[in-house]
């Protein structure tokens, strides 16, 4: 026994020690930790409540690939901790020396934090979900055109779907194509299977129904290439129609916009001025809310009008961020460096050493604002200004350069061949892009490579789709005739779909012109009647008299509040006209213009008169106490 003993033993001894398994470290995270904690104390309630809001569906649909019971656990979670926050700051208020009113108000905006902490969660599927169906439809007539084009071209699907994965000029589309990309790496399924487990789940009734009808054309042998075309053509005229609903609703929120800034503010700028100048009881009022209004209210207006606008309205997936990089980089520290400047020589400085507002502090304090403004505004409008005069007309110069290049193919050119004889032409803004292209060619590098080259420094999304499409087409599929004027006929379309939309919302965009001129005008008129047509004497006088310092600081929160606001009103100007807050940018500056002038030339008619330094409780305090002073006064 001790000898098989140890004859194990030697044969153990021998024995090459295993090689460790390698496994990779992963380090826990804070989002790992919070997930513990959610699932451990929340994991069996959010099971339940997963299964009563249909979370599963809900999350398939939005495209996010969370499990629905640690979507609902982070839920809880969440909102627990908000409600115990809530109730210690509710805690503290109660203790802190507060008029009751002001405590309850807090008080209830506290308590209803975890509800909308609670609610928000339970929203943000619904609405990734829309977002999801609105940038899927809006890229559907280009993805149903390459998909067309490639088929053609003997190109399948799976080598399609890879190629979308990668291509920039989609977005929405591109995300689609790594779900169906993951699911036949990962899962084993067939890229037709694969995409009809996308389309089933998808929020999207166009994309579902085109591909699963796709997949079934492929399975049963049918006629694709005559159904990808015939589908092709229903998208595009249900874009379009799609597109005249979308003009529609943005024409209502216009029409909406400028009811309430120009009717709702000319009624409350009456209320307010004549509520500041006219004594109730021998005292006055009204400031407080005219500044309320003017700096806060109105503000907001249109802040949420214009994400209701950006929600509305077709995304390009090219993101031109320059203008906006420029103006946080180089606008926003220009405008506050040139403020005190502004304040300055514009005189507003009177401000402080009077303590009350005149006929020149006035105008010199909205000059000041509207300055800092226009020098704020002014780079980024320059660079948009560019960028728009650099792609003006490029889509019907493309689609007229994809026509010539389909008829001389047609001649039995190589593609190479007839792309260079047609560079030749003149295709107006197109022009330096055809001749980076032929001056490429002529060198002899590679047709990609070209176009790269060629449309390098351009951020036009049809312009970079149908080179895009041209590329693929010969790269792939040859290049030939069928395919070039397939390629050519959807880029005319997409060129009209295009135009037509902007057509449609070219007469909104001087709305918002007449509207803050309008609000400017008729608010410092509304003052210089009311204060015209009561007689003037000193404050706090026994006949009741209104004094030139309470009409001096309505006039000034109307004047700042019409440059602001006519300011903003210029964005949403902007941002009908083409999408873009930078477009913006410059309709603001001419805005803010208009509205000084406006403000310059009613303000004469106000009864100012020269002011003394001595306003009860404003001496020494200048501009920040007009500012802050009614709002203070308003809280207690």
């Amino acid at each position: 026994m001790v000898k098989l003993g140890g004859g194990v033993l030697r044969r153990i001894l021998r024995r090459e020690p295993k090689k460790a398994v390698y496994r990779p470290r992963r380090r826990i995270t804070m989002s790992d930790l919070i997930d513990f904690i959610a699932v451990t104390y929340f994991g069996k309630y959010a099971d339940g409540l997963a299964k009563a809001f249909d979370m599963e569906n809900q999350l398939a649909q939005a495209g996010i690939t969370t499990y629905p019971m640690l979507y609902m656990a982070r839920t809880l979670l969440y909102t627990v901790t908000s409600l115990l926050v809530s109730l210690y700051f509710v805690l503290v208020i109660a203790v802190t020396p507060l008029p009751l009113a002001a405590k309850i108000l807090i008080a209830l905006i506290l308590i209803m934090v975890p509800v909308f902490v609670f609610t928000g969660f339970l929203a943000y599927p619904a609405a990734k979900k829309e977002e999801r169906k609105s940038g899927v439809e809006t890229e559907l007539p280009f993805f149903a055109a390459y998909l067309t084009t490639m088929a053609r071209a003997g190109v399948s699907i799976a080598k399609v779907i890879e190629r979308v994965a990668e291509l920039k000029i989609f977005d929405a589309m591109r995300r689609e194509a790594k779900f169906i990309l993951r699911d036949i790496r990962l899962m084993g399924k067939s890229p037709l299977d694969a995409v009809e487990a996308n389309a089933l789940t998808h929020p999207s009734p166009l994309y579902r129904d085109f591909m699963l009808g796709y997949s079934t054309s492929v399975k049963t042998g049918g006629d694709v290439l005559h159904y990808l075309e015939i589908r092709t053509q229903d998208i595009f005229n249900s874009r379009m129609a799609q597109m005249k609903l979308i003009a529609e609703r943005m024409s209502m929120f216009t029409e909406v916009y400028v009811t309430l800034a120009v009717i709702m503010t000319l009624v409350f700028y009456i209320f307010f001025t004549i509520k500041a100048v006219i004594p109730v009881g021998g005292k006055t009022g009204g400031v407080a809310q005219l500044a309320l209004f003017s700096f806060v209210f109105l503000p907001m207006l249109t802040i949420f009008l214009l994400w209701m606008i950006h929600s509305s309205q077709p995304k390009s997936p090219i993101k031109y961020n320059a203008p906006y990089a420029t103006f946080l980089m180089i606008g926003v520290p220009l405008g506050l460096a040139a403020f005190p400047v502004l304040f300055y020589a514009t005189g507003a400085v009177d401000l402080v050493r009077r303590g009350v507002p005149t006929y020149s502090s006035i105008i010199g304090l909205s000059a000041t604002l509207g300055g800092m403004l226009i020098i704020m505004s002014l780079p980024s409008a320059i660079i948009y200004f560019r960028h728009v005069r650099m792609t003006r007309g490029l889509s019907d110069a493309v689609a007229s350069f994809l026509r010539d290049l389909t008829e001389v193919r047609k001649t039995g050119l190589s593609p190479e061949q007839s792309i260079l004889i047609v560079t030749a032409r003149d295709y107006g803004p197109l022009n330096p892009i055809t001749k980076r292209l032929n001056i490429a060619l002529t060198l002899g590098l590679h047709l990609e490579k070209a176009v790269r080259r060629a449309v390098r420094g351009y951020k036009d999304w049809l312009l970079l789709a149908n080179f895009r499409f041209l590329v693929d087409s010969i790269s792939v599929g040859g290049g030939s005739p069928e395919t070039l004027e397939s390629i050519a006929r959807y880029a005319y379309n997409l060129t009209e779909l295009d135009k037509e939309f902007r057509k449609r919302l070219r007469s909104y965009i001087m709305m918002p012109y007449l509207g803050a001129i309008l609000v400017a005008a008729s608010s410092i008129l509304v003052l210089s009647f009311t204060g015209k047509s009561v007689s003037i004497t000193g404050a706090g006088m026994p006949s009741g008299g209104i004094s030139p310092a309470d009409i001096a600081k309505v006039a000034l929160y109307l004047s700042l509040g019409a440059i602001l606001n006519s300011y903003l009103m210029g964005i949403v100007a902007g941002k009908i006209q083409d999408g873009k807050l930078a477009a913006g940018f410059l309709h603001g500056i001419l805005l803010t213009i208009i509205t000084l002038i406006t403000v310059a030339v009613t303000l004469k008619g106000v009864p100012l008169t020269p002011a003394t330094p001595t306003v009860p409780g404003t001496t020494g305090l200048g501009v920040p106490y007009l500012i802050i002073g009614p709002l203070m006064r308003l809280f207690g």
